[in-house]
């Protein structure tokens, strides 16, 4: 099979990719291996969070700011390129609030506020802290999951000064599905809920808990559309009081949502998703990649003009090590890492830790080499650059701008 671009990872960075391309009018295929970081995603993105162990506020200027071997350094123009990436969202269905000059917060599971650029419409957010002064809040809970800490919610939300009521609810569905724990989580309940019937249900037994005279605003656990947000917008619809969503632990239904819309858009363009397989290796000749092998075509290798290295970080299996270094396991790319062992890691646990920087090589535009040559037609994106530290907050930004950097550059051969 030959097309003119294949990306070799499904999630954010190589879906956007993709998308991109195929909205250019390429032939592009994704191997994706299956679940993402998506999974874990909270619906928000964020460009630069923190900076010097400070919050950052205006994201943009603080991107030009950072080490010199961060991604970032390698765009030559990130305010248009952050304003294709919302654009991009949109038109996969993806709506969001955010600014590309101010962060604004949004609320983890634990009721800790981080800095965002942009979150998807619905869930909880706020400009500052100092909102929360004041601010009558019912935090709801479907009974048994355990996946929406409540008491860590309630507790950090008082202690911005908020006024924090507690309420549960559950229906005959969700009362059944209690009887598995396995099944209370946050995309089981999910499905549960994706029908209207079975939301009409929730709807009213939050009604009899929520009273508008006490609550300004219900804050409730995102367990509501994994496909689309029809069920998000239809229980805020039926709610007497401002009804906003705070992400779960994971499995997250808003990264879920992000997946499925992301490669779905894909889809509609014309995009080819090879899911639930691995690339194995590939062909070079000429300083050129010309196929690559996956583990279920092994008698069918992809051909393409051009390859995208989307694979993630260490999580993803995009980076490996063993007794003898660290390496990147598919084409065996130069690297930007130590190979002493001692040296990936620091001795406290929340001090910056080395490995997690460490990624493959690339030139000014994301052009990867093997044994210090580079190769003319693989890019590489996302987590598996090297200079990335997750400490600040720029993962998101890094997989949506990157990945439309290199797309840009192949669009245009």
């Amino acid at each position: 099979m030959k097309f003119d671009t294949i990306i070799i990872g499904g999630g954010l960075s190589g879906l956007t990719c993709g998308i991109a391309l195929a909205e250019a009018g390429k032939q592009v295929a994704i191997v994706s291996a299956g679940q993402s970081n998506l999974h874990f995603n909270s619906g928000s993105f964020d460009l630069v969070g923190y900076h010097n162990g400070e919050e950052v506020k205006n994201p943009l200027t603080a991107l030009g700011q950072l080490s010199e071997n961060h991604p970032y350094h390698k765009l030559s123009n990130p305010d248009v390129l952050a304003n294709r990436a919302r654009k991009l969202l949109e038109e996969a269905g993806i709506q969001t609030v955010g600014d590309n000059q101010k962060n604004h917060y949004r609320l983890s599971p634990v009721g800790k506020l981080i800095p965002a650029w942009l979150t998807m419409e619905g869930l909880f957010t706020v400009n500052s802290a100092e909102e929360l002064k004041g601010k009558r809040i019912c935090l709801a809970n479907i009974t048994g999951f355990l996946d929406f800490p409540v008491p860590y919610l309630a507790d950090a939300l008082r202690g911005y000064g908020a006024e924090v009521t507690l309420s549960t609810v559950t229906t005959p569905l969700l009362e059944h599905a209690r009887q598995s724990p396995s099944e209370m989580r946050a995309t089981n309940i999910a499905n549960y809920l994706s029908d209207d019937e079975h939301l009409q249900e929730v709807a009213g037994a939050l009604k009899q808990k929520v009273s508008p005279a006490k609550a300004g605003q219900l804050l409730l656990p995102a367990v509501l559309g994994i496909a689309n947000d029809h069920a998000a917008k239809r229980l805020q619809q039926l709610m007497p009081v401002e009804t906003k969503f705070v992400a779960t632990m994971p499995p997250s239904v808003p990264g879920t949502r992000i997946q499925t819309a992301l490669r779905r858009y894909f889809q509609k363009l014309g995009g080819t998703l090879i899911a639930n397989d691995t690339v194995i290796k590939g062909d070079i000749e000429n300083n050129k990649v010309v196929r690559v092998y996956t583990e279920n075509l092994v008698e069918t290798p992809l051909e393409a003009n051009q390859f995208v290295l989307a694979t993630g970080s260490f999580l993803n299996g995009g980076m490996a090590s063993n007794y003898d270094g660290i390496f990147e396991p598919i084409f065996h790319l130069d690297v930007d890492g130590s190979n002493k062992r001692t040296d990936w890691t620091a001795d406290k646990l929340f001090d910056r830790q080395p490995y997690q920087s460490y990624g493959v090589k690339t030139d000014s535009l994301f052009l990867v080499s093997k044994d210090n040559t580079v190769i003319d037609n693989v890019y590489a994106i996302g987590a598996i650059l090297s200079g990335n530290d997750p400490r600040m907050a720029t993962s998101t930004g890094v997989d949506l701008l990157t990945a439309l950097s290199v797309a840009s550059s192949i669009a245009q051969m």
